[in-house]
């Protein structure tokens, strides 16, 4: 009887190690491409709701979507608060739902946590990372999701990007407006005597370079938005040196900044002349109009 041709054991032994050692250098690959095909989902989100924003101004006579509206108001847990998403929803220039997914509002990147369930985002770098819901109202501890049907909030909405903003909320603070790329419109009376205007597109001076939107919850706290800060706004959920937050910018454009790399505002522990440097003569800037901000 003839032989008949076989793979002997340690010809079998050596392609099961080869397949083996193919799919241990193949699957980190398709881990990080699979997380690079979710930072460009996000991308595309951001750039629609930048587009949603210019819709919003050419329908408003030039008018900046507000971060929210706070009419004669100081702010405090009656106060009910629409939120720049839900209004951007409201007007049908983008769509939202209460879900982790299928909505423009969120990441696909987006940590299920509320990040702002304790009233800030604390030291937890995860937190930032999650999702806040909207209308609301806030007392300081605690965010409680509630429609406005008065102004036309019908529903909750999930959001997972952080907005620009002068944001005061519940306490009395020097009112200025213009500073950043929107503000809580019609937040006060200030310590100063004045309210929280609408800002105008046309303030803008480099458009190309102010930051409008970012991955993360919420709005304002421009001095602790780096990666490692207590009570960062910013959501940094992409790959990179250290981590990567997708911005969209007031022109509509879109692009990562990493977190180590990302503008502040004055009001932290940073000194003035690195604030200076970020917003004046860097890629990004923070402020609607640095050079004046900064008397330059």
């Amino acid at each position: 009887m003839p032989w008949k041709k076989a793979f002997t054991l340690i010809e079998l032994l050596v392609v099961v190690s080869i397949i083996a050692l193919l799919v241990s250098i193949l699957l980190p690959a398709l881990g990080l491409a699979k997380e690079l095909s979710k930072t460009v989902f996000c991308r595309t989100n951001l750039r629609s709701l930048g587009n949603g924003m210019v819709l919003y101004q050419g329908g408003n006579n030039g008018l900046v979507v507000p971060s929210y509206n706070m009419t004669g108001t100081n702010g405090g847990p009656d106060v009910p608060l629409d939120g720049w998403g839900p209004i951007l929803d409201r007007d049908k220039l983008i769509a939202g739902n209460r879900a982790n997914s299928g909505s423009l509002l969120v990441c696909p990147c987006m940590k299920d946590i509320e990040g702002m369930k304790d009233g800030q985002t604390g030291s937890d770098p995860d937190r930032p990372k999650g999702w806040m819901d909207w209308p609301n109202t806030r007392n300081g501890t605690s965010n409680i999701p509630l429609t406005i049907p008065e102004r036309g909030f019908n529903r909750i909405l999930r959001v997972a990007y952080w907005i620009n903003a002068f944001n005061p909320i519940g306490s009395v603070t020097t009112v200025e407006n213009d500073v950043f790329y929107t503000t809580s419109v019609g937040y006060g009376v200030g310590s100063n005597g004045l309210y929280c205007t609408a800002m105008m597109a046309d303030r803008i001076k480099r458009p190309q370079q102010l930051i409008a939107l970012a991955d993360g919850v919420y709005a304002g706290r421009q001095r602790d938005d780096r990666i490692g800060t207590t009570n960062s706004r910013i959501g940094y959920r992409h790959p990179g040196k250290v981590g990567t937050a997708n911005a969209a910018f007031a022109d509509g454009h879109v692009a990562p900044i990493e977190g180590d790399e990302f503008p502040r505002g004055t009001g932290g522990s940073a000194p003035l002349a690195d604030i200076k440097n970020e917003n004046l003569y860097g890629l990004y800037s923070v402020y609607a109009d640095p050079q004046a901000y900064f008397g330059q």
